[in-house]
């Protein structure tokens, strides 16, 4: 997202609550991330395979250049009295775990590989990089999002975004895995630029980043007239009302009353009772599904969400008046906001009477709906029952 633009411009420019817009967010942001770990996940599972890993030693891997690009995923770049910490073994160690018989570290491999040579086991340990993702796991949610929210929602086929309709649902330029591989006195180009890409894409997916996914975040946890004012929707016009009430349902957010937390159906005559909550398996709950995946690939991605919701909470006193009854719901909040960006709210008769859990009751009972207009909504809330 572009700093010079803020959420709600882009929001505005774009207007989100229009379906064909998150064709963009598809087409741009997820089939690519998908396609790259579709890649490096076939690639983590070539190397686990039977030609693989299925061979009592590196010797029986009948393929000549497959067995040559093994031995310098093992040993390429190893020099003897010489720092191999750099070494593309090492890369492939950390990466994807091969090594010579399942070795508990690099060392430990490429001594074994130098005392037996090709009459080691090949093995792929799960401490990688890879591994700690996991791949596997993001391909299969990447592909229910695309495949199950976004494409049936949006009426498109996968075949118009470049993927097969087949089991799996591969790319259809997919990469074949041991081309990814180098041979003895090639570099390995191909297979670290696509990690580099994949990173890039990860960071490029984050919340803080994308202006979808930011937007998403951002609209989980919302009451209806303060999402609609902030997208410059009229609560009073009622064609602004349906363009809030379609966004809402694209998004899977469910209205809730703010006076005794029940749910209504939109269009409603009060909006200003009425919060919106993120639903269970809906499209926002897959997309923000992928955060926890995402600062996996890149550990970076963690300290920019932490950054924009501690910027969020220092700004948040400026809001309230009198400050000593919200007080103390920020001072428990800050203190768990960056694990855990959710906060239970206990409410009777319309007002909050206690905060987290357990639950801890609070002198000053004020209004949950004052509360809930006048946070940012980058800050989530439960209420018990929902």
């Amino acid at each position: 997202m572009e700093t010079k633009t803020s959420l709600r411009e882009w929001a505005k420019e774009n207007k989100v609550w229009k379906p064909k817009t998150w064709r963009i967010f598809l087409e741009k942001d997820l089939v690519p991330f998908y396609k790259q770990a579709y890649t490096l996940n076939a690639l983590h599972e070539f190397l686990k395979s039977e030609k693989i890993c299925g061979k009592s030693f590196l010797a029986d891997i009948e393929d000549e250049m497959l067995k040559n690009k093994i031995r310098v995923a093992i040993y390429g770049g190893v020099e003897p009295n010489k720092d191999f910490s750099t070494s593309f073994a090492k890369f492939m160690y950390d990466n994807f775990g091969i090594c010579a018989k399942n070795v508990p570290s690099f060392e430990e491999s490429i001594t074994y590989y130098e005392s037996f040579g090709d009459g080691i086991k090949i093995s792929v340990n799960p401490n990688s990089w890879i591994d700690s993702i996991p791949i596997r796991s993001l391909v299969d949610k990447l592909r229910d999002l695309i495949h199950w929210n976004l494409c049936r929602e949006l009426g498109i086929k996968l075949s118009e975004i470049g993927i097969q309709e087949s089991h799996l649902h591969p790319p259809f330029e997919a990469i074949e895995p041991d081309t990814l591989l180098p041979q003895a006195g090639e570099k390995p180009e191909k297979l670290v630029s696509l990690i580099s890409e994949f990173k890039q894409k990860a960071l490029d997916l984050s919340i803080g980043v994308n202006p979808f996914t930011t937007f998403v975040f951002y609209s989980r946890t919302i009451p209806l007239v303060a999402f609609m004012r902030f997208l410059d929707l009229n609560e009073n016009d009622s064609s602004d009302v349906e363009k809030i009430a379609k966004l809402a349902s694209f998004l899977g957010l469910k209205a809730y009353s703010m006076i005794d937390q029940r749910e209504v159906s939109l269009p409603t005559k009060s909006p200003d009772k009425v919060i919106l909550l993120l639903t269970s398996n809906s499209l926002s709950y897959k997309i923000l599904e992928l955060r926890g995946y995402l600062e996996k690939v890149d550990p970076t991605i963690k300290q920019v969400h932490e950054n924009m919701i501690k910027e969020a909470i220092n700004q948040i006193h400026i809001n309230f008046e009198p400050w000593e009854d919200y007080e103390p719901i920020f001072s428990f909040f800050s203190r768990k906001v960056i694990d855990d960006t959710t906060l239970w709210l206990y409410t009777e008769n319309g007002r909050i009477i206690g905060i987290g859990d357990p639950k801890k009751d609070l002198p000053n009972k004020i209004w949950l709906r004052d509360f809930l207009t006048l946070t940012p909504p980058f800050l989530g809330y439960n209420f018990p029952g929902q």
